[in-house]
């Protein structure tokens, strides 16, 4: 902090007295403290997807392998509400059906970011669940160093990957949480 103070200082050396601590109070909001400037170390990063994550994304593969000594935990979650709307407008086998092309979606899309992560020497685990895709990762994120969501994380159009609400409201609890740089 004494670099930022002796920033503001020479900035506002003309101040005098209680303008001087009001406008560093003020500017105290915005910059980090030498704590949070210190980079932490990641061990443990949590990748979560779902149907709307069509594809690898290398490019976020390559950032990952930044991390040394990190192991990724590759997250397949199925909508739970949107199976329990399908067994109760139709009937519980197309629930079923939906639930198992779900999985079976899943399983492939885990394998090839598997396959990326270790290509790239990258240590990972995997999990499938059935269940909120933001509640579930609310509750296992706070195992987590850091949680990397793809950009069409829980989007309603997957084929237009813009960013979704949920990636969103997903950055905004998490910088509340920790600081900004931990959600990619």
């Amino acid at each position: 902090m004494r670099y930022y103070e002796g920033l503001i200082k020479r900035k506002f050396k003309d101040v005098v007295g209680s303008k001087y601590e009001a406008i560093q109070k003020e500017y105290s909001e915005y910059i980090l403290t030498e704590e949070e400037m210190r980079p932490h170390e990641i061990k443990k990063i949590l990748l979560p997807l779902d149907f709307s994550v069509t594809e690898v994304s290398e490019s976020l593969c390559e950032l990952l392998s930044t991390y040394e000594n990190a192991t990724v935990t590759l997250v397949f979650i199925t909508d739970a509400q949107i199976s329990e709307i399908i067994m109760a407008s139709l009937d519980e086998e197309a629930g079923e059906e939906f639930i198992q092309k779900k999985e079976d979606y899943g399983t492939r899309l885990l394998d090839d970011y598997e396959h990326c992560l270790a290509s790239r020497n990258i240590p990972c685990m995997r999990r499938m669940l059935l269940g909120n895709k933001q509640q579930d990762i609310l509750k296992i994120a706070s195992d987590f160093d850091m949680v990397a969501l793809p950009k069409c994380y829980a989007s309603n159009h997957p084929d237009s990957c813009a960013v979704s609400g949920d990636a969103s409201c997903w950055r905004n609890h998490w910088h509340n949480r920790q600081s900004y740089s931990d959600v990619i």
